[in-house]
């Protein structure tokens, strides 16, 4: 989106989930950006997230994997990834339980079930069903 708007928790967002500052201005109501700037952005949110998967994950990852991983680590974060239930599955080869762990990160602020279809979309993805 290039128009900021509030995402699920009631966060300044822009683009494809940034909610850092954009050229040094904080998100906020009104903000606007160009569609380049909407895909730098992504870009540059998308390598703290591949770094992750690289000093962190152990085993061999299929591009489903992959893709379904980085939608995750962009979501809920680097440091909540660490210490999950998804990586410990998964880095113990257990591929089918890493995606079901998947499942347990529905919630954003009080709402217990708001990101249950994302996470139902991304546990497809990674099982190499969507």
């Amino acid at each position: 989106k290039l128009t900021a708007y509030t995402d699920s928790r009631g966060v300044w967002t822009i683009g494809t989930g940034h909610t850092g500052k954009v050229d040094g201005i904080t998100v906020h109501k009104g903000m606007t950006i160009t569609q380049d700037t909407a895909d730098r952005l992504l870009r540059d949110d998308l390598s703290w997230v591949e770094r992750c998967i690289a000093e962190r994950v152990t085993v061999p990852l299929n591009q489903n994997q992959y893709d379904a991983l980085c939608s995750l680590i962009f979501n809920i974060g680097a440091n909540a990834f660490i210490g999950s239930s998804v990586r410990r599955y998964l880095n113990a080869g257990n591929y089918t339980a890493a995606a079901d762990a998947f499942l347990k990160w529905s919630r954003a602020g009080s709402n217990p079930t708001i990101l249950a279809p994302r996470r139902g979309r991304e546990r497809a993805m990674f099982l190499g069903q969507g």
